[in-house]
């Protein structure tokens, strides 16, 4: 027997608005509307208006009027459960029978509206509302259907609903085929449109008859225990989830603790310079006051003298005109003494603030507030052991050098207001140089002879270079996280920049791309248009290859990128190919301290030794063949001509200083 509209419209109303579901611990706005706790804490929350919610309030989810918190200073979390219950709904979902499940008109939610369903089409099997159930009845394809209350239908589902299951790809088909080439039950449509070449294809329900019955308990218990596991899997993960939440507060805590103590420090030498220069300015300015009213004062003295004679010149007493005459007389010479006294001793103050050079070293080399490192550890993964690095290179007997020294170029030149710190060269055939001094800022060209052709002012410090054609340079800056490329013929020009994104350091050419280290302990392949192509900064194992990569070279012959990492002491070689690059180290060579990395024309790989204070040469399979140069002062860059015949070489320990090698042949060596 279907329900009189009343107790509808009375089961309709303890149904919450929010998740259309039977009230549970109903709450009571100010407006009389009625919501599910949770539903209305959740809806409270998450409301855009909620940062103004103690001035403007936040909308009721029904009629929109503003709500305000039942207590002045509430946070909006706990405006719900203050909120007051409504008992008299509470007894109502008591006393009246409501279904737990809620169907909607299945025409109105294809017209994406959500209207309640109250009937059920036998023939369609469609959820209908009331005005879909009438339209339905008038329509001459469908005026035959048999529509059933659909509460009749939720009582009594067995003769009402009728088993199908219909296509996911194709919907409102029905499944009642099997494909047994394929192991899949379709529709009709899936049979014409993906198995139309199959053999085997039967009735579902014959195919049902022949199969074996699966095993339901053993198939529960095997799903018993597999949402066991997913729940066992699913807590450790919220566990590290709240580890990692910890952790994550805690390393922003400790940024922040390093900021504040940096700022605190600053700001500490910051009053006491103005604490000095205070001191200074009171006593110069009290001096030059002091003369200011000297000068004053004779003013007022010579005034008064000039008065005193001429009014005793026109009263006609000469006595008093000779005594007043006297005394000035005696006075001009008194103060034109002390005016020449301050005219001599007066200075002109010119205040001068020139930073400290520990300063500008201190901003060069703060690229952070301190190393930040994520590590992942996978305790279920079997690890892959990384290939060994060959032993460090065995002694050698260099009696007979493979170098000669053959010019030494000064580089300082006007204008230098530090010591010069060269961390890139390159050497053309001409004999003209061009470097980065990272300690001045500059680009410097220099000639055939030594002279200094030209110089460029950065606008910060330069570290490293490569040259993208004959005629243009791409230089990093680290510290403004970007690479600006130059012209370089007799004067140095900036024509366009490539975004970086990071500090960079290192950077060389590589076919058609740039491959560029970051001090974040990464390299990156980039287009010359600034576009990532690849980033490097795990191996194959997932650990970190870099951690502080500075230089980077190209060797052309075998295709292989050479990565020099300062504090890992170690130079990496990877496979490159097309732009990407092969994540598995092919060697790794062990040196103390390593910074410059350089390929010669043969495809030998140069290596700085800054605390071995040598330069190695070593194999292109990462053999070690000999000390090319030793006894150098913290060996920081070099690099060769085209023909690889002369190479130049910076040292921080001769920061000044540049030499020229040239590399001896064979014979000369054997007339040595």
């Amino acid at each position: 027997m279907a329900e009189t509209d009343d107790r509808k419209v009375l089961k309709m109303s303890l149904i919450c608005s929010i998740c259309l579901q039977k009230l549970s611990k109903p709450r009571s706005l100010p407006c009389f509307h009625t919501f599910c706790e949770s539903c209305l804490k959740n809806h409270l929350v998450n409301a855009p208006e909620r940062k103004d919610a103690t001035k403007s309030g936040i909308p009721c989810p029904t009629c929109k009027v503003a709500t305000f918190a039942p207590k002045p200073t509430m946070p909006v979390e706990k405006w719900a459960e203050n909120f007051p219950v409504n008992h008299l709904v509470g007894t109502l979902i008591d006393i009246v029978p409501v279904s737990a499940r809620l169907e909607f008109c299945e025409p109105c939610k294809d017209n994406k509206e959500s209207k309640i369903a109250m009937s059920w089409c036998q023939q369609c099997r469609e959820a209908l509302c009331e005005e879909c159930a009438k339209c339905h009845m008038s329509m001459k394809a469908t005026r035959e259907h048999e529509i059933t209350p659909l509460e009749n239908v939720r009582s009594n589902p067995q003769p009402a609903v009728h088993e199908e299951v219909t296509c996911s790809e194709h919907h409102k088909k029905e499944v009642d085929m099997y494909c047994k080439d394929h192991e899949l039950p379709c529709c009709p449509l899936c049979i014409a449109t993906h198995h139309r070449k199959c053999e085997r294809i039967f009735q579902i329900d014959e195919v049902m008859s022949k199969m074996e019955a699966v095993d339901q308990k053993t198939l529960m218990k095997k799903m018993d225990r597999l949402i066991e596991d997913a729940d066992g899997v699913k807590k450790e993960r919220q566990e590290v989830m709240r580890g990692t939440m910890a952790q994550k507060n805690k390393v922003l805590h400790d940024i922040a603790e390093a900021k504040r103590k940096l700022l605190e420090h600053i700001e500490k030498i910051e009053a006491q310079v103005i604490a000095k220069f205070h001191a200074i300015s009171q006593t110069d300015f009290a001096i030059i006051q002091e003369q200011i009213d000297y000068c004053n004062s004779i003013q007022s003295a010579m005034h008064h003298c000039k008065s005193e004679i001429t009014s005793s010149k026109e009263q006609k007493l000469p006595k008093r005109e000779f005594i007043v005459t006297q005394q000035g007389q005696k006075k001009y010479e008194e103060c034109t003494g002390g005016l020449k006294k301050i005219v001599g001793s007066s200075a002109k103050i010119n205040y001068l603030f020139e930073e400290d050079k520990q300063v500008a070293e201190t901003l060069g080399a703060l690229l952070n507030l301190g190393k930040l490192d994520v590590k992942h550890t996978y305790p279920n993964k079997k690890p892959v052991s990384p290939p060994l690095p060959p032993p460090p290179p065995p002694p050698q007997d260099d009696s007979r050098k493979a170098v000669k020294k053959t010019k030494t170029f000064n580089v300082k030149v006007k204008g230098d207001r530090r010591e010069c710190k060269i961390t890139a060269i390159k050497l053309w055939n001409n004999n003209k140089v061009l470097m980065a001094d990272n300690g001045n800022s500059r680009l410097k060209l220099f000639g055939e002879f030594g002279d200094l052709t030209c110089t460029y002012d950065c606008p910060n410090s330069p570290w490293d270079f490569t040259f993208i054609d004959k005629g243009k340079c791409a230089v990093t800056f680290p510290n403004e996280r970007k690479i600006r490329v130059f012209r370089i013929k007799e004067t140095i020009n900036e024509v366009s920049a490539i975004p970086a994104q990071r500090g960079c350091n290192g950077i060389t050419m590589a076919e058609d791309n740039l491959v560029v280290t970051y001090n974040t302990g990464c390299i990156r392949i980039l287009s010359l248009e600034g576009a990532v192509r690849m980033m490097v900064d795990t191996d194959y194992i997932g650990k970190r290859v870099f951690s502080n990569p500075e230089f980077v070279t190209f060797n052309p012959i075998s295709s292989r990128i050479f990565v020099s990492d300062y504090n890992n002491h170690s130079v990496t070689a990877l496979r490159y190919d097309g732009g990407k690059v092969d994540k598995t180290p092919v060697f790794v060579y062990p040196v103390s301290g390593p910074r410059a990395v350089e390929v010669d024309f043969a495809g030998d790989l140069y290596v700085c030794g800054y605390w071995s204070n040598d330069v190695h040469k070593v194999r292109d399979q990462g053999e070690f063949r000999q000390i090319l140069v030793d006894s150098l002062a913290r060996p920081l860059c070099l690099a060769f001509n085209d023909e690889g015949s002369r190479f130049a070489l910076s040292e921080q320990g001769n920061p000044n200083s540049v030499k020229i090698y040239r590399i001896i042949q064979a014979s000369e060596v054997e007339d040595i």
